[in-house]
C-alpha cells in the first residue's frame, strides 16, 4: 500500500462497506483517489467489512469500493483536514439495484407537455430510455433519438413457474440494427417475489466480411430466492459467450466458440465450455459434425437463447456443481420443397446431469447439501450420477400453407431413471438410485400464425418412457418440452381503450403434470423427481 507522505497533521478515512441489505462485504477493495481518479492508496475490508486509510495529507479526495459481482461505488469531494478522522460508509449495489422502472414524473403547469409515459431510469434519476404512448421507443441521446431500426417489447407475466423462474416478471427486450452488418440486443428480466431477482443479457453481432460473423453475449443473473441450505442464500452468475462462424468455401462452413461462467453462492466457481462444428453442403443436403462441452452453448447462432442463459447448477456435499460433459454428433439434413428431414446420431458423456423436483423439504434434506431450493416456486434442483450414452433422433418438418408448420420427431438414447423404492429412503439414497436406462422418445409439435387475428401459437407433446428423468438427447435444447405444452400470443385490438402493440400471452409446460417420480424419505416427507415440473404463466406484452 502506497500512501502520501506521513506528517503529524495527516488525517484518516475509515468506515464500512456493506451491500444494500446491510451485510458486511469481506475483502472488498477500497481505494483513495484524487480529483483525476488516480489511485493514491488502497486497502481491503476485514471480516466485519471495516477499512481504514491512515496518514492522509490534508486535501480533497474520493474513496472507491469494488467487489466481485457488484458495481463499483465512488464517494467524491471528501475534505480531509489536519488531524481529522473522516468516516465514510459505502454501499455496493448489484446491477438490478442500479436501475428501476419508474413512472414518468408529472410536469409542472408552466412546463411543455411531455410525450412519454414510462422511463427506465438510473438510481440517480437519470433517464436511459423512454417509451412513447403511441409510437416507437425513443432512446435518450443528443438528438431526437428516434430510429426506425429500433424494436422493443415490454412484458409483464407471472404464474406457477419452474425452478429459477418464479414470481412476477417484468421483461424488457430491445433490438437495434445499426446497419446491414451490425446488430445489438438488450434484454432484462426483473422478477418480484419475496426478493427481487434479475437476469440481463447484452448481445452484439457483426458481419466481418462475406460469410464471416462474430457474435458476443454477456449475461448477469441474480437469484436471491435460490438457497443451498439454511445458511446459503442467493445465487449470482456472470456468463460471457463468444463465437465466430465462417464459410471457407460455398460448400464448407465452420463455427467455433465457447462461454465462461462465474457462479457465486457460498463459494465462487469458474468454468469454461468450448464448442465447434463443421458443415458440408451438397445441393439440398447438409452434413454437420458438432462437438460441445455443455448443453447451454453449442451453436454460434443461439448464444442468446433464453432457456440457456441461466447456469445449470446444483449441489453435492455443499459444493456447487455445473452440468457439462462431452457431446459429439453427426447429422444429415435433406430438404425437398417445404419438407425438411434430419437424422442425428450422437454420443454423450454427461457430468452432473440436472434433474428437477419438488415436495416437502425436511431438515435432513437441507443438511445433506445435495439440493438447491427455489423459494418462489417451491422447486428443487439436484444432480444425478454421471453417465455415458449414445442414440439417435429423427425429425420431419413440413412448412404448411397459411404460415403453419408441423414437426414429428422420434429417437432413442440413454436417460436417467429412478429405481422404485418400496421403503422410505434418504435423499442421498434417492439420488444414488438414478441410473441410465435405454429409453424411447416421440414428439409432435404444431404451430403457426393466424393471418386474420395475428395470433401466434404452438402446441406440442413429447412422450418418453415412464420414469425417464432426463431427455434421451440431453444436449438437444431444440426438442419440445416434455409431455403436453402449448404457447399462445394473441394481439389485443381495442384502439379506443388500449394502446397499439398490446398482446396477451399464455405459456404452459407439462400441463397434465406427467412423469413425476415421488418417493418417501425416512423422516416421513415426500419428494419427487421429474424431467420437467408443471409451469403455467400468463401476461401482457407491449410492442414498440
Amino acid at each position: 500500500m502506497t500512501l502520501p507522505a506521513c506528517a503529524a497533521s495527516a488525517g484518516t478515512i475509515t468506515g464500512e462497506v456493506r451491500d444494500t441489505r446491510g451485510a458486511p462485504q469481506i475483502g472488498a477493495l477500497v481505494e483513495l483517489v484524487n480529483s483525476n481518479l488516480t489511485v493514491i492508496a488502497q486497502t481491503f475490508t476485514d471480516d466485519r467489512g471495516h477499512y481504514e486509510l491512515p496518514r492522509i495529507v490534508p486535501g480533497i479526495y474520493g474513496v472507491k469500493a469494488t467487489a466481485s459481482l457488484f458495481l463499483p461505488t465512488l464517494r467524491e469531494d471528501l475534505h480531509v483536514a489536519a488531524n481529522s478522522k473522516v468516516v465514510v460508509n459505502l454501499t455496493l449495489n448489484t446491477l438490478y439495484e442500479a436501475f428501476r422502472w419508474l413512472p414518468a414524473q408529472p410536469r409542472q403547469v408552466d412546463e411543455p407537455r411531455d410525450d412519454w409515459e414510462w422511463t427506465l431510469r438510473l438510481s440517480e434519476n437519470k433517464p436511459l430510455l423512454r417509451m412513447l404512448q403511441d409510437g416507437p421507443l425513443v432512446v435518450v441521446s443528443e438528438g431526437n433519438g428516434q430510429n426506425a431500426s429500433l424494436k422493443a417489447r415490454v412484458t409483464i407475466r407471472g404464474g406457477e413457474s419452474g425452478f429459477g423462474d418464479g414470481g412476477i416478471h417484468h421483461d424488457f427486450e430491445m433490438e437495434r440494427l445499426n446497419d446491414d452488418a451490425r446488430q445489438l440486443i438488450l434484454r432484462a428480466d426483473l422478477s418480484q417475489s419475496d426478493d427481487t431477482a434479475l437476469n440481463t443479457v447484452v448481445g452484439y453481432e457483426q458481419q466481418l466480411g462475406l460469410g464471416r460473423t462474430l457474435r458476443t453475449v454477456a449475461a448477469f443473473v441474480d437469484r436471491p430466492e435460490i438457497a443451498g441450505g439454511p445458511n446459503i442464500q442467493g445465487m449470482q452468475a456472470m456468463i460471457f459467450r463468444m463465437a465466430e462462424s465462417s464459410d471457407l468455401t460455398p460448400a464448407i462452413g465452420i463455427e467455433a466458440g465457447g462461454d465462461t461462467e462465474i457462479v457465486h453462492m457460498d463459494t465462487t466457481q469458474l468454468t469454461s465450455h468450448p464448442f465447434a462444428a463443421v458443415h458440408v453442403r451438397a445441393g439440398d443436403s447438409l452434413i454437420t459434425y458438432r462437438v460441445a462441452t455443455a448443453p447451454g452453448v453449442q451453436r454460434a447462432d443461439a448464444l442468446d437463447k433464453t432457456n440457456t442463459l441461466s447456469p445449470e447448477i446444483a449441489e453435492r456435499n455443499g459444493q456447487i456443481l455445473t452440468e457439462h460433459g462431452l457431446h459429439q454428433e453427426i447429422s444429415f439434413k435433406q430438404s425437398a420443397g417445404t419438407v425438411r428431414m434430419q437424422m442425428t446420431v450422437f454420443r454423450d458423456h454427461v457430468v452432473n446431469p440436472m434433474v428437477d423436483g419438488g415436495g416437502a423439504i425436511s431438515a435432513a434434506d437441507w443438511k445433506s447439501g445435495n439440493l438447491l431450493y427455489d423459494s418462489s416456486s417451491g422447486a428443487i434442483e439436484v444432480a444425478g450420477n454421471n453417465y455415458t450414452g449414445a442414440g439417435f433422433v429423427a425429425e420431419l418438418r413440413d412448412l404448411m400453407p397459411d404460415a403453419m408448420w408441423l414437426a414429428l420427431e422420434g429417437g432413442m438414447g440413454d436417460a436417467l431413471q429412478m429405481d422404485t423404492a418400496a421403503t422410505p429412503v434418504t435423499l442421498e439414497d434417492g439420488l444414488s438410485s438414478l441410473r441410465p436406462h435405454r429409453a424411447e422418445m416421440y414428439a409432435a409439435a404444431f404451430g403457426g400464425k393466424l393471418q386474420h387475428t395475428g395470433a401466434e401459437w404452438q402446441a406440442s407433446y413429447r412422450w418418453q418412457q415412464p420414469g425417464s428423468l432426463t431427455a434421451v438427447d440431453p444436449f438437444n435444447k431444440s426438442l419440445p418440452d416434455p409431455y403436453l405444452s402449448f404457447y399462445v400470443r394473441q394481439p389485443i385490438r381495442c384502439r379506443n381503450v388500449l394502446p397499439n402493440g398490446m398482446e396477451a400471452l399464455v405459456d404452459v409446460r407439462n400441463l397434465l403434470a406427467e412423469g413425476y417420480r415421488p418417493f418417501l424419505t425416512d423422516d416421513g416427507s415426500v419428494l419427487y423427481f421429474a424431467q420437467i415440473s408443471r409451469a403455467v404463466e400468463g401476461g401482457l406484452s407491449f410492442n414498440f
